[in-house]
């Protein structure tokens, strides 16, 4: 994934962060039912308008394929990866949400993700208007005061309300919170083998972020590989001295290249 952002697709992006779980996964497979999926909502003969294009996704994705949202396993690693959203048909928010995307896309619809706080959304556009869907609700569509409310009750007052929530987002911010998702999901677990896996992806797609390496640091080192959490280190600093969060990860190299000399 380190690429020109323009250049990733989201869909084979989604589905090589898969294999990290699922070696033997099959691309074009899986590739093959969203196209499927999207030659269905075409033969819904959906107009331009975005209340008609919803109305066709919703009776494909949701009446029809019943793709759903798990509120029994939730925090399911498998409901995250695209690979097992499209063959189980359920999962959460971010994860169904690139479903309905990519379908979109296939169709050329404006359809794009709305990293809107703690529940992710799809918007689809028109000249005169947009529509916001939750397709982990069945796919229902929500007004601006109803996002506003959302936003109101889950937070309590910590996160203030702006229009700006609802703005579409870049492919690279969609697999930011996907990978996210999984760094939480695996931290839970102390699945170490797949949180690092994770790391290595977030610092994949976002090279600059501090945070990332000092987390994979961290997690070498408590697995007792500390010359290789010091090179992590060090090898963002000697690319990214200037970036904000240095300061930090050159702390973090001095508290592990101490670590590293008291073994000696």
């Amino acid at each position: 994934m380190q690429l020109n952002p323009a250049l990733i697709r989201l869909d084979c992006a989604a589905l090589h962060l898969a294999r990290d779980a699922w070696g033997d996964l099959d691309l074009l497979g899986n590739l093959s039912i969203l196209d499927r999926l999207a030659e269905e909502v075409a033969a819904e003969r959906a107009g331009i308008s975005a209340p008609e294009r919803y109305r066709a996704l919703r009776e494909v994705l949701v009446e029809r394929r019943e793709y759903r949202g798990d509120r029994e396993l939730y925090y399911d690693p498998d409901n995250c990866y695209l690979n097992r959203v499209l063959r189980r048909k359920i999962g959460i928010p971010i994860s169904l949400s690139i479903v309905w995307m990519e379908v979109g896309r296939r169709l050329k619809w404006p359809i794009s993700g709305v990293s809107f706080p703690g529940h992710f959304l799809v918007r689809i556009d028109d000249p005169e208007r947009f529509l916001i869907v939750d397709p982990f609700n069945s796919g229902q569509t929500l007004a601006a005061d109803d996002c506003r409310k959302i936003v109101e009750e889950y937070f309590k007052g910590r996160i203030p309300y702006t229009p700006q929530f609802l703005e579409p987002c870049a492919t690279v911010e969609i697999l930011s919170r996907l990978l996210a998702n999984l760094r939480s999901i695996y931290a839970r677990e102390g699945d170490v083998g797949m949180l690092r896996s994770t790391l290595e992806r977030q610092m994949a797609l976002e090279p600059n972020h501090a945070g990332h390496v000092r987390e994979l640091a961290r997690l070498l080192a408590q697995s007792g590989a500390r010359r290789a959490a010091v090179a992590q280190l060090e090898a963002f600093l000697a690319d990214r001295s200037a970036e904000t969060g240095a300061d930090g990860v050159l702390r973090e190299l001095r508290g592990a290249r101490a670590a590293l000399a008291a073994l000696n």
